[in-house]
């Protein structure tokens, strides 16, 4: 059985600030406001990890804010089973 598993977002960047600091991985979120039925604004980080080298490298060097479209894969942390998006590619908008 073939599982296709590619998604793409966008949104702005959000540095996540942790305690816990990897050398595999660079930590962000992509904000997104999205206006919600009572007329108020709905915001939700986006949990991403960027393993490629470049990718990371790229995302490290952008500013707080600075709006982007995210393509990646769905993946699930081993152990804690949290959600987050694989970054593949980062493009600025």
């Amino acid at each position: 059985m073939r599982v296709d598993n590619e998604v793409m977002v966008s949104g702005l960047l959000h540095h996540i600030r942790s305690e816990k600091k990897s050398d595999k991985y660079f930590l962000f979120s992509v904000k997104q406001e999205t206006p919600w039925h009572d007329g108020s604004v709905r915001k939700d980080f986006l949990v991403s990890r960027a393993f490629i080298p470049t990718v990371r490298e790229q995302v490290k060097a952008l500013a707080e804010g600075t709006p982007l479209r995210v393509r990646g894969s769905l993946q699930s942390s081993l152990g804690s089973g949290e959600m987050y998006l694989c970054a593949k590619n980062v493009e600025l908008l």
